[in-house]
C-alpha cells in the first residue's frame, strides 16, 4: 500500500501524540494511516502498544481489501450485533472464510486478539484475495511452536517464511499473547 501524496490541507505526519517519528512502529502505523486501514483511538491518539481486539483486527483486514462491507448487516455469531460499529466487518469477513469465530455461534469482538489467531486470520485473507505469500525467508522453529495450536502452526511458518511475522526478540512466538496495535500494522503493511 502506497502513501497518499501530501497535499496543502494534508499534514505530513500522523495526528497521533503518542506516536513518535521514533517508534519503531511509525512507518507501519503512517502507511495504514494513511491507506485509511486504522483510525486512532481518539483524533489525537492511536495507543500503539495497547491490545488490538478481534473486532478492530478484522476491520483493519476488511479496509485493508477495500472491501464493499454495506451488505454484511447480520452474520452468523449472536455477539455480533447488527449495527454496532464491527458487524459489518465481522459478517463480511464470516462470509469470506475469514474467521470461523471462537465457535459456531460466538466471535468475541471485544476480546484482545492472540497472535495466533491474528496468523490465522492474515493467513486465510491472503488465500481469499489471492496473495501469494514469499518463501524467501528460512524457516525458524520458535523457542515455543510446541505451545502453537495444531490450527495456527501452518498459518505461522507459512507467515514466517513470508517475512509477515518474525516472533519475539527472545526466540518465541508467543502463540496466546496479545498482539498489539502496532504489531497488527506491520504485519498489514508486510503482508
Amino acid at each position: 500500500v502506497t502513501s497518499a501524496p501530501t497535499t496543502p490541507d494534508q499534514p505530513a505526519g500522523l495526528p497521533f501524540t503518542d506516536v513518535a517519528e521514533s517508534r519503531w512502529s511509525y512507518s507501519y502505523i503512517k502507511e495504514m494511516y494513511d491507506a485509511g486501514v486504522i483510525n486512532g483511538m481518539t483524533a489525537t491518539t492511536f495507543a500503539p502498544a495497547a491490545n488490538v481486539t478481534r473486532a478492530q483486527f478484522v476491520t483493519m483486514i476488511a479496509r485493508l481489501a477495500d472491501a464493499d462491507v454495506s451488505g454484511y448487516a447480520s452474520g452468523p455469531f449472536a455477539d455480533v450485533p447488527a449495527g454496532s460499529w464491527y458487524a459489518p466487518y465481522v459478517n463480511w469477513a464470516a462470509a469470506n472464510g475469514i474467521v470461523y469465530g471462537i465457535s459456531s455461534t460466538e466471535f468475541a469482538p471485544n476480546a484482545d486478539i492472540s497472535r495466533q489467531d491474528m496468523a490465522v486470520m492474515l493467513d486465510r485473507y491472503a488465500q481469499q484475495s489471492g496473495i501469494v505469500l514469499g518463501t524467501d525467508n528460512a524457516a525458524v522453529t520458535f523457542t515455543d511452536e510446541a505451545d502453537i495450536a495444531a490450527y495456527a502452526l501452518p498459518a505461522v511458518q507459512a507467515l514466517q517464511r513470508a517475512g509477515v511475522i518474525n516472533g519475539m526478540p527472545d526466540g518465541s512466538f508467543c502463540p496466546r499473547g496479545s498482539a498489539t496495535r502496532e504489531q497488527a500494522c506491520a504485519m498489514l503493511c508486510r503482508l
